[in-house]
């Protein structure tokens, strides 16, 4: 394992492995130091383990198959709830994560389920790069609700993890929650699966918080911006890595991180709404002037179109600054 970072680092590895024999159903993981560390063997062969790294450097870490777990397991994982030693995340019945609680930090995070919304996207004009205002601020005409496929995914002493799948408007959503142990779990993860065949339509995730501030600070590749609430001129919003919301308390706060350049927007003083999926309707002609927009005229959905990205969040401390590492 290298670590780039300026800081010692534990974190998650998932390793391809090649076991004479096939794959085991167990792991043996040893670090530098010759201790055990968590393992699991995954369905698809994969070993997961948590490793130590420093700064600006590597370790190696012997695995092999067969053995039993390192340790008893702090992960706990039912139908409806996930926990850590951070964190406490529970499921609604429409499949909605409904709630974070920090055990740390004794908060909840969430005002309200973290929510996939569909809304109504025509621009007037340009819609290969333009979103309306009105069409942004009007409620979702519909969010991928229930009912919900739910099955728990992962269950081991390294990570943790519950599958949703659903359909809204002709599209198949495939949103996997995960928590793992040690440094690891310092943040909730979502990976999201999405067969996409819904038109004139984004799909954003909806990020309802219990801290509130009319700033939200933004990550942009050599430094950081803060920006207002949505307003006319400025809406739509490049998020680049993270985007962070500190209660204008400065006590504690939320960060969601992403490992794609997403648009935002952030609705009021609790609400940030990330943009995963876009496929923007037609404007119809004005002044005489053509549409010319035939490619968006006929879809060919013939084949699966499918789109895979995730999510962190993870809590903040005072004056927002991140509690442990989240990937991105």
């Amino acid at each position: 394992m290298y670590n780039p970072l300026n800081i010692e680092r534990q974190d998650l590895v998932e390793a391809k492995v090649s076991f004479p024999g096939g794959a085991p159903k167990a792991a043996r993981v040893t670090g530098p130091d010759g201790k055990q560390v968590p393992a699991q063997v995954e369905a698809d062969g994969k070993v997961l383990f948590l490793a130590k790294a420093p700064s600006v450097g590597y370790a190696v870490y012997d695995v092999q198959g067969g053995g039993s777990a390192a340790a008893k397991s702090e992960l706990k994982v039912t139908d409806s709830s996930l926990e850590n030693a951070r964190y406490v995340v529970k499921l609604d019945a429409n499949g909605d994560v409904s709630s974070v609680f920090d055990k740390s930090l004794n908060k909840e995070l969430l005002s309200g389920p973290i929510r996939l919304a569909i809304s109504t996207d025509a621009p007037t004009i340009y819609p290969a790069w333009n979103m309306d205002f009105d069409q942004e601020q009007a409620a979702p005409r519909t969010y991928v609700g229930g009912p919900a496929k739910i099955r728990i995914k992962e269950k081991g002493p390294v990570r943790v993890s519950i599958e949703v799948s659903r359909e809204a408007e002709g599209s198949k959503f495939v949103q996997t929650i995960s928590l793992a142990a040690g440094d690891a779990g310092n943040h909730v993860e979502f990976a999201n699966a999405i067969d996409w065949r819904t038109l004139n339509a984004n799909l954003k995730e909806t990020f309802a918080f219990t801290a509130s501030n009319t700033d939200a600070t933004y990550n942009w590749d050599v430094g950081t911006i803060q920006r207002p609430n949505a307003y006319e001129r400025s809406f739509e919003v490049a998020s680049h890595r993270w985007i962070d919301l500190t209660d204008k308390s400065g006590s504690y706060g939320a960060t969601i991180l992403t490992d794609c350049k997403n648009g935002s927007d952030k609705l009021n003083d609790n609400t940030i709404r990330l943009t995963l999926m876009r496929s923007p309707g037609i404007p119809p002609a004005q002044n005489g002037r053509p549409q010319g927009y035939t490619d968006q005229e006929t879809q060919d959905w013939d084949t699966t179109s499918s789109c895979s990205d995730w999510r962190d969040m993870q809590a903040t401390g005072a004056k927002g600054r991140p509690i442990g590492r989240g990937s991105g």
